[in-house]
């Protein structure tokens, strides 16, 4: 008796979030794409390939650089959101400018966040293949392994039975 099953997931978000999830997701792999291309164009303009993350260090930098952006986003987010508290109790003070404010700094914050998705995705990728792939050789690997070498003698002199024994 055998019963096969369906495997089914059951999803509470509400819809506007699964929505926003959905756009969120493809907007990252547009602007996945849309780098890669940038950067096949500028490797083919300069007449070399396209750099790829060779190991974690790598990946860090750039972790690293993604990081201090969103960063600054966040901080401008910040700096525009005290604006419009300290304009609460003066009523000459222009609240929508400060809302206005807002907005544009988000704005901005939603692209650099979109950009250092794509950039970590394409990092991800990278460092994947580098890791888990098969490493290349090194130059004095390669040196060594062309190379005819002799043994050497041996420094120590009971091994090689050349010295007398004292009774």
């Amino acid at each position: 008796m055998s019963t096969d099953y369906e495997q089914m997931e059951l999803d509470t978000r509400p819809k506007l979030i699964t929505a926003l999830q959905e756009l969120t997701d493809g907007t990252i792999k547009e602007a996945q794409d849309m780098i890669l291309e940038s950067r096949r164009q500028i490797a083919a303009e300069n007449g070399t390939t396209p750099a790829t993350v060779r190991n974690r260090h790598e990946a860090y930098g750039i972790a690293a650089e993604q990081y201090t952006r969103i960063a600054k986003a966040v901080s401008a987010i910040k700096n525009d959101t005290a604006t419009l508290l300290n304009a609460l109790p003066d009523p000459n003070y222009n609240a929508v400018d400060a809302t206005s404010s807002i907005v544009n700094s988000t704005a901005e914050a939603a692209m650099v966040l979109t950009y250092a998705a794509a950039e970590m995705k394409r990092t991800l990728n990278d460092l994947y293949t580098a890791e888990y792939s098969e490493p290349a050789s090194t130059p004095l690997e390669d040196l060594a392994a062309g190379a005819e070498f002799q043994d050497a003698a041996s420094v120590d002199p009971e091994a090689d039975g050349e010295t007398e024994k004292e009774d």
